[in-house]
């Protein structure tokens, strides 16, 4: 009966940890880590007010899923949370970024890379800036991408105004810094009533989260392999630190390795 009782608490400790280390549980736990960060910006006397996962409509009828957004009296900080690892590289020109991870040695000594191909985090938010711009009229936004701790910046350029990369532990000063260097746009009632319009937005529901997801899907499948003409299908990624990740992959595979994720 012991061995019975020890065995099962092994299993739900693993399990438990595997559900942690999801890319979903990781990727949330990232988010709610810069929620507390701006939370406390507000204590150094920086007024506004933090919104999660806001589902805002968009001219097309579909959503726009914002990861965090920083209303204040400077402007819309909208943020995305990005969680890979590895090095990364990328600028405001290309749609496609990469995550370069070395991953031991092969079986002749050499060192064996994976890369992993994901849509342009710029372009993201942009298209997030462009649904709070429909739905709320033409606001002041300034657009930031936070990576975590587990990725070095390699080769990342971006030449856009008020858009910014940053790490996650510089997210607070970077914050700090745009703030002293930009002029009030808001007053503290009018980023009151910004708040109290989108806060309903975060109450999504299922079904609601289920439609943005398809509408997703809808755009994205189908579309074709810019490296050899393929057909892009979607997949899940079964092993690696990208278990359970949707991503597009070529028709053509393994002749043509081209992915993109969603």
């Amino acid at each position: 009966m012991e061995i019975l009782v020890i065995i099962l608490l092994i299993f739900v400790v693993s399990f438990i940890s595997a559900i942690s280390h999801t890319p979903e549980a990781i990727g949330k736990k990232g988010e709610q880590k810069i929620e507390k960060d701006l939370n406390s910006i507000n204590f150094w006397g920086y007024d506004g007010y933090c919104l999660r996962n806001i589902y805002v409509p968009r001219a097309d009828g579909s959503t726009s899923e914002i990861d965090l957004l920083y209303i204040t009296c400077k402007g819309f900080f909208v943020i995305e949370s990005k969680n890979y690892s590895g090095y990364i590289f990328g600028d405001d020109r290309r749609q496609q970024w990469t995550s370069t991870l070395y991953a031991g040695k092969n079986w002749y000594g050499g060192s064996k890379v994976e890369k992993y191909k994901f849509y342009n985090p710029v372009w993201q938010n942009n298209t997030h800036i462009t649904a709070l711009k429909h739905y709320l009229g033409d606001i002041s936004a300034i657009s930031i991408i936070v990576f975590g701790g587990n990725c070095e910046l390699k080769d990342v350029n971006v030449s856009k105004d008020n858009v910014y990369i940053c790490y996650e532990k510089k997210l607070k000063k970077l914050i700090k810094k745009i703030w002293d260097n930009t002029p009030t746009r808001y007053s503290k009632e009018e980023i009151k009533t910004f708040y109290n319009t989108l806060l309903p937005l975060t109450d999504a529901s299922k079904e609601k989260k289920k439609i943005h997801i398809q509408k997703i899907q809808e755009k994205q499948q189908g579309d074709i392999c810019p490296r050899c003409g393929g057909t892009l299908v979607l997949r899940q990624a079964k092993n690696g630190i990208y278990a359970g990740n949707r991503f597009y992959g070529c028709s053509n595979y393994p002749k043509c390795k081209f992915i993109k994720n969603i």
